[in-house]
């Protein structure tokens, strides 16, 4: 049921041709939304959402006892052809540990993963428009110098928030909306 409601959100957004956009909070996008830890891998660090009326909020805590650092916030899995699209805009408010926003295009947890860093706004909301096509690729956490290429948009699968530096403390992350443009 909650990949229908997805489904179905990206094909009501996703039929303009000039934006496609994820409006969070209750009875709009982001139910279908998951947390993934570093747990998968025997860390210990704990992430948690929720949706108000108008966004949604992700918190936790970085640990890195058993080789931890990271808690995400991620879309399912749906193909996105994102290629009529040359940028993204994202209003959010941030705070604690540093955290990116991600596109990925295949689902093997070893390939690369396209990300730009989400600045610390504290109790501010922050509207940040990024092209596409500065998103930079990392490989298992690391940054490779590359960066995401136009012929490659049609091919993403997959949205999503990750903290991105290896130290323990709490992290907050409130997302109003994403639109690609």
């Amino acid at each position: 049921m909650f990949y229908l409601k997805f489904i179905c959100a990206m094909l009501l957004f996703g039929t303009s041709s000039t934006s496609l956009e994820f409006d969070f909070g209750k009875d709009k996008t982001g139910s279908t939304w998951g947390i993934i830890n570093d747990g998968v891998m025997g860390g210990r660090s704990e992430g948690a959402a929720y949706l108000t009326n108008s966004s949604v909020v992700f918190t936790g805590t970085i640990s890195l006892e058993n080789n931890g650092g990271f808690s995400s916030l991620r879309a399912p899995y749906s193909r996105m052809d994102l290629s009529n699209y040359s940028e993204v805009e994202i209003r959010y408010k941030s705070s604690g540990v540093k955290k990116a926003f991600s596109i990925e295009n295949d689902r093997r947890w070893w390939k690369p993963t396209y990300k730009v860093l989400l600045d610390s706004t504290g109790d501010e909301w922050k509207t940040m428009t990024v092209q596409l096509t500065d998103f930079e690729e990392y490989e298992i956490g690391r940054n490779t110098g590359n960066q995401l290429s136009e012929d490659q948009l049609d091919e993403m699968i997959r949205i999503g928030f990750i903290t991105t530096e290896k130290k323990a403390g709490s992290f907050s992350l409130e997302i109003d909306y994403i639109q690609f443009r």
